[in-house]
C-alpha cells in the first residue's frame, strides 16, 4: 500500500522541476573572504555573451520582445553543472561543501572544481569517443580511443582543441599503440575492389584508387570539426547551398586516399580471441596521381584532385606537398574561418540542447540553416581562438553567462519552440545512458566492494541493455530522449532496485536519520535539493512515517527513494 501511494507522490515529484527549494543556509551567514580568482578574460568574455545574448531580447524600437526566466537556485545549478560538466549529478557532500562557498563566488569555484576533477576528463573522453566512432562499432577499439583521450588530450590542464583534431587528422601507428588511429580507421568505408569477403585491390589499383573509398571519414571529419554536413554532395551538388557541389566532397576525400591500412578485421569476433591490433600509416603509392573520379547524376564521370572547401588545391602530382596529404588537410581545417565557430557552437549545444542556428541541430551550418546569433558566434569564434582553443576556457564563459543560470521555465514571451534560439531561459535535456548510470551510482552510492573492471563491465552491460531500449546508433552523438519504456525500465529493473538496497549507500545513512532529516537526505542525493515543506508534508503522509514501528519506516524511506529516482525530475536535466 505505501509503494502505490508513493508512486503517487513520485509522479507529482515528477513535475516539481521548477519548485523553489530551502534556501541555503549558508547563505545567512557572514560571507568569508574569497580566494578565487577567475580565469583571465573570463569577466569580459562573460560580459561580451551577456551582453549579446540580451540585446536579442529586445525589437528595434528597444522594447522587451523576450523576458528571461528567473535566475536558477544554487541546487539546480550544481545539478545542472555537474551533469554538463562530469557526467553526473552532483553528490550530497559536494553539494554541502558547494554552500559553504562564498555566495558571490561559489558557482565559479563549482565550476574551476569541475573542469579540474578526474571526472571531468573521463566525461569529455567518453563523449568525444562518441562524437568520432558512435556507441556502434568493436568495444576494444573505442577503449583504446577513450584511453589516448584521456591520457594524451583531456587529463592536460592545458589542452588544445586544434591539436585534438591534427592528431586525429593526422594519426598514425597500432591501435594498441596509438588510440587516435581508430578515428580514421572505424570510418574507412569501402574496399575500392568493391564488395566481398575476400575482395582485396590490386596493386594497379591501389596505385590509382588507394585501399578504401574513404566515404565515412570524408564526411565526419568535415561535420565535426567545421560543422558542414556535406554527405549529401557525395552522389549531387547540395540542394540548398549553391557553393557545395560534388566536387567539393571527392576534394575533401582525395585527400584521404593515401590512408593504409596494415591488418585485417575479423569478419566475426571468436568468443574470447580479442581483436588483433592494426596499423594506420600512409602510403605515398596510393593515388599517386592524386586523382578521384566521381560520377554525376546524368552519367558522366568527372576527376576532382585534392581540393578543400574554400578551393585551397594541392598540386596533381603532390609537388606542393610538405607534409602527407593528410597532414595538409589538417592544416586546411584548422585554419578554416568555421573551425573555432564550430566548436563553440557544438559546445554551446552540448550545454544549451541547441546551437546557435535556426535549427537546433548544433552542428549544421549553411544557408539553409542561418545562425540567428550570428554576431555572438563569430566574436566567441574569435575569443576561443585567443585562448588557445582552450576547452576549459570555453566551458567556464558559457556556464558563468546568465544564459546558463536561467531556469528552464517558459513564460509567455519564451514558450514556443522558435524562442528557444534565443535563450531566455534554459531548456529541458533528458539524461543520457551514461549520465543516467552515473547519477544513479551517485545518487544511491552502493558500497559494492569491484575492482576497476568489474565495475567497467557492469557499466558496459547497464549501457548496452539502455542503449539497445533508447539510444540512437544513427551517428547522433549523445541525444537521448526518454520514453514510457525508460521509466518502465527504470522503474522494474533489477538494477536499480539493486544499487537502492546496496549496503551502506544512501538509503542506510537515510534510515541513520529521523524525520524532515532523513527525507531531505534522500531528497538531496536523488534531486540534488531539499524537500519543500508541501512536498515534505505529502510525503510523510502518504508514506505515515509518523509512529510507525522501525521496519516499516525504513521501507517507506526506500519506497520514498525509489519514487524519487524514477521521477521526471531526476530523468531530467534541467
Amino acid at each position: 500500500m505505501i509503494h502505490k501511494m508513493l508512486l503517487v507522490a513520485g509522479v507529482m515529484l515528477g513535475l516539481a522541476v521548477s519548485a523553489q527549494a530551502q534556501a541555503p543556509k549558508a547563505d545567512s551567514k557572514p560571507e568569508a573572504k574569497s580566494q578565487f580568482t577567475p580565469a583571465p578574460n573570463t569577466d569580459e568574455a562573460i560580459k561580451i555573451i551577456n551582453e549579446m545574448i540580451s540585446s536579442k531580447w529586445k525589437n528595434e524600437k528597444g522594447e522587451v520582445t523576450y523576458y528571461p526566466a528567473e535566475k536558477c537556485t544554487d541546487y539546480e545549478f550544481i545539478r545542472r553543472a555537474s551533469l554538463d560538466i562530469i557526467g553526473r549529478i552532483a553528490k550530497v557532500e559536494e553539494i554541502d561543501r558547494f554552500l559553504k562557498d562564498p555566495a558571490s563566488t561559489r558557482r565559479a569555484m563549482l565550476i574551476d572544481r569541475l573542469v579540474s576533477s578526474p571526472e571531468y576528463t573521463q566525461n569529455w573522453s567518453t563523449i568525444w569517443t562518441f562524437w568520432l566512432m558512435t556507441r556502434t562499432g568493436d568495444r576494444l577499439y573505442k577503449d583504446q580511443l577513450h584511453l589516448w583521450l584521456e591520457e594524451e588530450m583531456f587529463s592536460q590542464d592545458v589542452m588544445s582543441i586544434k591539436d585534438l583534431a591534427i592528431k586525429l587528422v593526422t594519426a598514425t601507428g597500432k591501435t594498441n599503440d596509438n588510440g587516435a588511429v581508430n578515428f580514421i580507421l572505424s570510418q574507412l568505408g569501402g574496399s575500392t575492389a568493391g564488395t566481398g569477403r575476400n575482395m582485396r585491390p590490386t596493386q594497379q589499383l591501389l596505385e590509382k584508387e588507394g585501399q578504401f573509398d574513404m566515404v565515412p571519414v570524408t564526411s565526419r571529419t568535415v561535420r565535426l570539426f567545421l560543422g558542414y554536413q556535406i554527405q549529401c554532395t557525395q552522389c549531387h551538388d547540395h540542394p540548398f547551398n549553391a557553393d557545395w557541389k560534388q566536387k567539393h566532397f571527392w576534394g575533401v576525400n582525395a585527400f584521404f586516399r593515401q590512408t593504409e591500412r596494415i591488418g585485417e578485421v575479423a569478419m566475426q569476433k571468436k568468443k574470447g580471441m580479442p581483436m588483433g591490433p592494426l596499423t594506420l600509416t600512409d602510403n605515398a603509392t596510393y593515388n599517386k596521381k592524386g586523382v578521384v573520379y566521381y560520377e554525376k547524376r546524368n552519367g558522366v564521370f568527372l576527376p576532382s584532385e585534392p581540393m578543400f572547401l574554400d578551393g585551397s588545391k594541392l598540386g596533381k602530382d603532390g609537388s606542393q606537398l610538405q607534409g602527407s596529404r593528410r597532414e595538409e588537410l589538417a592544416k586546411f581545417l584548422t585554419g578554416h574561418k568555421n573551425f573555432s565557430k564550430s566548436y563553440v557552437n557544438r559546445m554551446w549545444g552540448h550545454f544549451f540542447s541547441r546551437g546557435m542556428n535556426e535549427k537546433p541541430a548544433a552542428d549544421d551550418f549553411g544557408e539553409h540553416n542561418p545562425v540567428i546569433q550570428e554576431d555572438l558566434l563569430d566574436k566567441m569564434g574569435e575569443l576561443f581562438t585567443a585562448a588557445s582553443y582552450n576547452p576549459k576556457t570555453l566551458i567556464r564563459w558559457i556556464c558563468l553567462s546568465d544564459a546558463y543560470q536561467l531556469k528552464a521555465v517558459t513564460n509567455k514571451s519564451n514558450d514556443k519552440p522558435e524562442d528557444e534560439v534565443y535563450f531566455s531561459r534554459q531548456m529541458l535535456k533528458a539524461m543520457s545512458p551514461e549520465q543516467m548510470f552515473d547519477s544513479l551510482l551517485a545518487a544511491t552510492q552502493p558500497n559494492a566492494k569491484r575492482n576497476d573492471d568489474e565495475q567497467k563491465k557492469l557499466r558496459a552491460d547497464w549501457l548496452r541493455r539502455l542503449t539497445q531500449n533508447f539510444g540512437d546508433d544513427e551517428g547522433n552523438e549523445v541525444t537521448f530522449n526518454g520514453t514510457v519504456v525508460q521509466a518502465l525500465l527504470m522503474m522494474n529493473g533489477r538494477d536499480l532496485n539493486g544499487a537502492i538496497g546496496a549496503a551502506g549507500g544512501t538509503l542506510d545513512k537515510a534510515k541513520a536519520l529521523k524525520g524532515p532529516a532523513a527525507v531531505n537526505h534522500l531528497f538531496l542525493a536523488a534531486l540534488n535539493r531539499p524537500a519543500t515543506t508541501k512536498e515534505y508534508n505529502q510525503v510523510m503522509a502518504a508514506a505515515q512515517l509518523k509512529g510507525v514501528r522501525e521496519t516499516d519506516a525504513n521501507a517507506a524511506l526506500t519506497d520514498i527513494f525509489w519514487a524519487l529516482l524514477n521521477c521526471n525530475e531526476f530523468i531530467l536535466n534541467h
